[in-house]
C-alpha cells in the first residue's frame, strides 16, 4: 500500500504535475490546496473533496483521492475544524481510519475556531475532538503548518498529543530521529527558508510495516513548494 501527502500549491492542472502525481503510483493520496475540477483528471475511483474558502469561485481545497481498489467512507466532521477530515479506507485487505489535515491554526476562515489561540485553538481540539475514532490501524496525514523547524514548542506538543493516543510520527520513527530534528524540508517559502510542516501519524500498525517512506528534494518539485511524501506499508 502506497500513501501520497503532496500539498500540491493551487492545483495539479498541468502535464508536468499530473505526469510527477501518477509517477508515484500510490493507492492513496492525501491532497492539500487541490482544486475539485483537478481532481477528474487523476482519476480516483473514489474521492473526498472539501474547501474552506467558500467565497472563491474556483478553491483550493484539501482532497483524499483512492485508487486500486481502495474506497473512501467519510465519518462525522465538525465542519468548523479547518480542514480536518476523517474517512474510513477500505480495500479487500485492509480496512482503517484516517485523519486528512490542512491545518490554518487560528487563520480559520470562518467558524468558532477564527482567531482562537491557546488550549482551545483549533489543532488541539481538533487531536481531542478524534482522538476516539483514531484506533489501531489509523493515520494521520497532513500539512500542519508547523514542525520540528517551526514552532517547535507546538510539534513537540503535538507528538506528545498523538504518543499519548498511541500514534507516532512514522517520518521519525523511519529515520530513527528525535522529533526535535529532521533530515529533510518538505517547504521552501518564497523568502527561500526552508522547514519540516508535512506530516504523518499513525498507529502500531502502520509503525511497525513500514517498507519506505521518501521524501522528495524540495529543490527539485515540480511546480509545488511542498515536497511529496510517500509512505510504502
Amino acid at each position: 500500500m502506497k500513501i501520497l501527502l503532496w500539498n500540491c500549491n493551487n492545483g495539479i492542472s498541468q502535464s508536468r504535475q499530473i505526469d510527477c502525481f501518477n509517477s508515484f503510483e500510490c493507492d492513496l493520496a492525501i491532497i492539500p490546496e487541490i482544486k475539485e475540477h483537478n481532481i477528474e483528471t487523476l482519476s480516483p475511483n473514489s474521492s473526498v473533496w472539501v474547501t474552506n474558502n467558500v467565497k472563491n469561485k474556483s478553491p483550493k481545497g484539501l482532497g483524499i483521492l483512492a485508487f486500486n481498489n481502495f474506497s473512501l467512507k467519510e465519518l462525522s466532521r465538525d465542519e468548523d475544524m479547518e480542514i480536518f477530515i476523517p474517512l474510513k479506507v477500505k480495500s479487500k485487505k485492509i480496512e482503517f481510519t484516517i485523519l486528512a489535515v490542512w491545518n490554518f491554526y487560528w487563520a480559520c476562515k470562518q467558524g468558532r475556531f477564527k482567531n482562537v489561540k491557546g488550549e482551545d485553538c483549533l489543532e488541539w481540539s481538533a487531536i481531542r475532538h478524534y482522538q476516539s475514532i483514531l484506533k489501531d490501524p489509523s493515520i494521520v496525514v497532513g500539512d500542519w503548518n508547523f514542525g520540528p523547524t517551526f514552532s517547535q514548542v507546538a510539534f513537540v506538543k503535538m507528538v506528545k498529543m498523538f504518543e499519548e493516543i498511541g500514534l507516532k510520527s512514522i517520518y521519525h520513527e523511519y529515520n530513527e530521529l528525535p522529533i526535535t530534528e529532521t533530515k529533510n524540508f518538505t517547504y521552501k517559502s518564497p523568502m527561500k527558508t526552508y522547514h519540516h510542516l508535512d506530516h504523518m501519524f499513525g498507529t502500531e500498525y502502520f509503525v511497525d510495516n513500514i517498507k519506505n517512506f521518501f521524501v522528495g528534494d524540495i529543490n527539485e518539485t515540480v511546480l509545488s513548494d511542498h515536497s511529496p511524501l510517500l509512505l510504502e506499508i
